[in-house]
């Protein structure tokens, strides 16, 4: 894709599956723990909204548009100039009438913003869209006081269900699985439901060119859990999506467990995303005793 330090050349290009190799070589240059921009889950999200990218100043600078919305970009990524890629940025969306809008920033980047733009930027924390990070072994061992509730619902579930099965996500099982999640899914009108469901069914349908890693648990001959993920650098993956048939207590807890300790158990850090502000899910994100909770920001630049 073409190189552009030119506001008025500046084209996004919409994501697609073969883009992965080139938007890859950029986010291996960096070290990022924010699970927003990972190719896994910009794949799954992209039939939500737009998703687009453009090379500006060697850096990668991904766009997204939510429908009836104006678009927003993320820091830029990559070792490129990112204070020209900033200034370029914002002319860009000023010729449109546009403000330069980022979003899901991390705390160290918003000095490179004042730099480039040389004033204070007023970033406001997205508590709702921060991730939890956790210490991979801490939440597949679920050793000591802080995890004994944990621990105790994970060995009834090894009690109860007892010759239950850990599978790799593979050829041989996902025809099986994409059935079993269409039987599950009860979006019920639900947009975002909706709009997730379209994501997982997506990457399932291509999940051998995108590099993931995921399981599924059986018992009794029937897939009762599955959830997958990816390495993003050598000390941290993220877990995109854990889905589990709730009659079977506990299998959200098991397939959790399972597959860390299957597919990530030599990586230091696991992302299990935002809980995007709903009660239910920071309740459940927060007992498991994250070691960080990565705080996103968001700016405007008028």
């Amino acid at each position: 894709m073409t190189n552009n330090t030119n506001a008025n050349n500046i084209v996004f290009k919409e994501i697609e599956l073969k883009d992965r190799d080139t938007i890859n070589q950029y986010l291996q240059q960096e070290r990022f723990m924010i699970s927003d921009i990972s190719f896994g889950n910009l794949f799954i999200w992209r039939l939500a909204r737009k998703i687009e990218f453009s090379i500006i100043c060697n850096c990668l600078v991904i766009q997204t548009t939510y429908p009836h919305k104006t678009p927003f970009c993320f820091f830029p990524i990559g070792s490129g100039d990112k204070t020209k890629c900033l200034q370029i940025l914002y002319t860009y969306y000023k010729n449109k009438n546009q403000s330069l809008e980022i979003r899901s920033i991390e705390k160290e980047n918003i000095r490179i913003l004042e730099q480039a733009f040389n004033k204070h930027v007023n970033a406001t924390l997205n508590r709702d869209r921060s991730d939890y990070i956790y210490l991979t072994q801490n939440l597949i061992q679920l050793s000591g006081r802080k995890y004994h509730k944990k621990k105790n619902h994970l060995n009834r579930f090894f009690e109860e269900y007892v010759g239950f099965t850990f599978e790799t996500i593979e050829s041989s099982n996902i025809t099986e699985l994409i059935e079993t999640w269409k039987k599950w899914d009860n979006i019920e009108n639900n947009e975002a439901l909706a709009n997730e469901s379209k994501g997982i069914i997506s990457v399932l349908e291509h999940y051998n060119d995108l590099d993931l890693r995921g399981g599924l648990l059986r018992f009794d001959n029937k897939i009762i859990a599955f959830s997958f993920g990816e390495v993003v650098s050598n000390d941290i993956c993220v877990i995109h999506i854990e889905k589990a048939n709730t009659n079977y207590r506990g299998a959200y807890q098991a397939i959790n467990q399972q597959l860390l300790l299957h597919c990530f158990d030599s990586i230091l850090y696991v992302n299990r995303e935002e809980d995007l502000g709903i009660e239910g899910l920071r309740k459940a994100k927060m007992s498991y005793n994250p070691d960080i909770i990565l705080e996103k920001y968001e700016v405007i630049i008028e």
